[in-house]
């Protein structure tokens, strides 16, 4: 199953760049941000109350956060390792 999902035509890259180098790219965080607002309509269409929609918003919200920190290229991650600047959270 391992060696299946990193020599995967999608998800192999985006697996590999994120274990070797913690790169988030662009495209995947605006996937992230359709899936996100689409749960959220979804959630309010299907009647959930605002408590468990706000909370699920919030913590989606800090998870968006969380991602956009990080470099969305391997060159952006190599630029930000010579400049001595955060690699996402950490330095």
């Amino acid at each position: 199953m391992h060696r299946w999902i990193y020599n995967h035509p999608i998800f192999g890259p985006f697996l590999t760049n994120w274990n070797e180098k913690r790169v988030f790219p662009q495209k995947m965080r605006y996937m992230m941000l359709t899936m996100m607002s689409i749960s959220i309509i979804i959630m309010y269409v299907t009647g959930v109350k605002p408590v468990g929609i706000l909370s699920t918003a919030v913590f989606m919200m800090m998870v968006a956060i969380w991602a956009w920190r990080f470099p969305n290229t391997p060159e952006e991650h190599d630029r930000r390792k010579e400049a001595g600047e955060k690699i996402g959270w950490i330095k």
